[in-house]
Formats: structure tokens, sequence, C-alpha cells
């Protein structure tokens, strides 16, 4: 939760398929096995400050194939598993019942939802539902939210949806997506809730792009031949040293990409109080720079993954940046990438900001 006691977005998951590898009626604890990049999706949500609900139809046990007790096992497993991996679930809700019981809690119905809000406190909160069935999508938009599939699990085999025209005019709306995996799915998630925090800025909207849509745009300029730099960092409070080094970075190729971290990584890096700018904010500014072509989140402590996963021609970094970005240098230049500094000598930071503040604050000069 966050420092208030609150969620900022509410993820509800399917299991088989999604956390899990697919087993066809999955009844044996022993038999359960994660799906790969599943722990990191879900330990992202929870630094995020987004309540992870597993929901999921369990009709195996009205059809005699599992217990409730075989079915707590293989949660103590999954809960165990990922807890091991730093990922928490915050609440797992299932449906006993048969396809055709007409029993509200059976997905796409609204019942398990209905339980966790009651349960947890999530009234009011976006809703997201991620899963490999249609069934999975149209649960999310029941609940007054949206819905991702991923293609894992019954991928796009089966489970065509009942009103084929409602599916599509929710697509239209941008109320449907389709990811390739559940960490894919949780990056266009946050992305789509903060875009809809920056309240319709149409230049934010052509510039900002989750992670693995930015990593399509990268291969496509690369393909073009356009030689891309990729610059990161905070971006609190931005001050001349920030534009000094994005001016800097962008006159060195093509395309500038910033990755910019995200609220949750910047209080891991800078402590208690910071950001003092939140995403929404933060990232109008920056769109509304020239110099940025395009802009995409990180939720890592430092750009080591965004680095691999982007691939960009060039790594920019600040004058004076090479001890504090070791780990980043050395991951570019293991993949071939191009370190170069840009921008002058550091003049200043967004603590020297706040410490004139709070100084002038304290002198009744504000």
């Amino acid at each position: 939760m966050t420092e208030q006691g609150k969620f900022r977005a509410v993820a509800l998951l399917d299991r088989d398929g999604t956390i899990n590898e697919e087993v066809e009626y999955l009844s044996r604890a022993e038999d359960f096995e994660l799906l790969p990049g599943a722990a990191d999706a879900i330990r992202i949500l929870n630094q995020e400050n987004v309540a992870v609900i597993v929901t999921t139809n369990q009709s195996g046990i009205a059809r005699g194939l599992l217990t409730e007790d075989d079915l707590t096992s293989i949660h103590e497993r999954m809960t165990r598993e990922l807890a091991e991996k730093g990922a928490r679930i915050d609440g797992i809700y299932h449906a006993p019942v048969l396809p055709d019981s007409g029993d509200p809690r059976r997905k796409p119905d609204t019942g398990m939802y209905q339980a966790a809000v009651r349960d947890l406190g999530l009234q009011g909160l976006p809703v997201y539902s991620i899963g490999d069935r249609t069934l999975d999508v149209e649960f999310g938009i029941n609940c007054g939210g949206k819905g991702i599939r991923v293609l894992t699990g019954h991928q796009l085999k089966e489970d065509v949806p009942l009103d084929l025209e409602r599916f599509h005019a929710a697509r239209r709306r941008g109320l449907t997506f389709t990811s390739e995996n559940i960490l894919e799915a949780v990056h266009l998630m946050l992305s789509d809730i903060t875009l809809a925090e920056c309240h319709g800025d149409m230049v934010i909207r052509r510039k900002f792009h989750d992670l693995y849509a930015t990593q399509l745009i990268v291969s496509q300029n690369k393909a073009r031949e356009n030689r891309v730099v990729l610059a990161h960092g905070c971006f609190d409070l931005l001050h001349g040293g920030h534009v000094s080094y994005l001016e800097g970075a962008r006159a060195m190729g093509d395309r500038l990409v910033l990755a910019v971290n995200s609220n949750a990584s910047i209080g891991r890096i800078k402590g208690a109080g910071r950001p003092v700018l939140l995403e929404a904010d933060r990232l109008q500014l920056l769109a509304a720079m020239e110099c940025i072509d395009y802009i995409t989140l990180f939720h890592d402590d430092t750009a080591e993954r965004v680095i691999k996963d982007l691939s960009p021609d060039i790594l920019a970094i600040g004058p004076g940046q090479d001890s504090r970005r070791e780990g980043e240098v050395a991951t570019a230049r293991q993949l071939g990438i191009e370190v170069r500094h840009a921008g002058g000598e550091k003049e200043g930071s967004g603590r020297d900001i706040i410490d004139t503040v709070v100084e002038r604050a304290r002198a009744g000069l504000l």
C-alpha cells in the first residue's frame, strides 16, 4: 500500500496461463510453475502501489478434479515462490463452479472483483484485468475498467467472445489491449494509468510509450539508419543542467529516447519526500522539450535493464557521472553501445533547489 494506506489502481490477474504455465485442470502444487517474468511483473505492481488480486475460475472443483484443500496448497506454493522473488499477492479469489452455473463469482461476471473491493477497500480505483482468455478482458470491462489479453496460456486459439461487436467496440474505445506476456502487460497498464493522469495533454500522448512499444520504435528507427540516443534519469525538479544534458544528448544522433524513473524508484533512490513532482507533471514538462523525441518509464533503480531492452546506438550520461553509472556503462559497452558524455559540468541539483526553498521559507521570505 501507499504511505496513506491506499492503492493507486487494481490489477486483476488470471492465474493459469498468465502467472503460471498452463496445465489442464491444475490439481497438484508440485505441477505449479511460474511463467518467465511473472514474478518481476507482480513485484513492479507492488512497488507502484497497485493492488494485485488473483481471480481464477476453478470449475475443476465442481467437476471433482481437485478439492478446496488442493487449491489451497497450489496457492500457498504460488505465494511462497513469488515471495522468494520479492513479489506479493494482495488477495486471491476463485469461483469453484461450472461455466453454465450462472454463479456471479465466475468470470466474466464481477463477483470476485466485488468481493475484493469489499475486503480491501478498492472502491473508485482504476481497474485492469490481465489474462490469457477473452473472458478475462471482458471481466475487466464488466468491472468498469480495461482488459489486457496475454499471448501465453490459451493464447488466441479459442474463446471467441459471445458479443463480438461489443468486444470490438471496446477495443476502439481503448478498453482492450493485447500483450505478449504479463510483464509486457504490466508496463502497458502502468503507462496507461500515467497517461490518464496527464489530463489529455496531446504532446505527451504523442511522445510517451510503454517500454515495449518504445523497443519497437527504436528498432524501426535503427532499421531506417537513424542513430538512436538513450538518456535517462529522475528529472524530479527540472533545472539548467537537465536542459544542457538533454540537448547535448539529442545533438549526438537522429532520435533521442528518454527513459524516466518511476515515482517508486525515485523514492528508493532519493529517500522519503521524493519525488517532489509526480510522474504526470515530470513527463508533461519533459515532453514539452523539443529535443526529446520519445519518452518511456522504467521501474528499476538503475537503467541497466532498459539499456538492454532498448539497445540504442548511443548511451548519453552526464559529465562526472561515470562512477554513479558504472553498472550501466558496463552494460552498454558489453552490448556494443557507444557511451558518450552530454551537457556541461553539473552546477546544481534538485536537492539544491529544495534546500534553497526550505531556507527561504524558514527565513520568512516565501
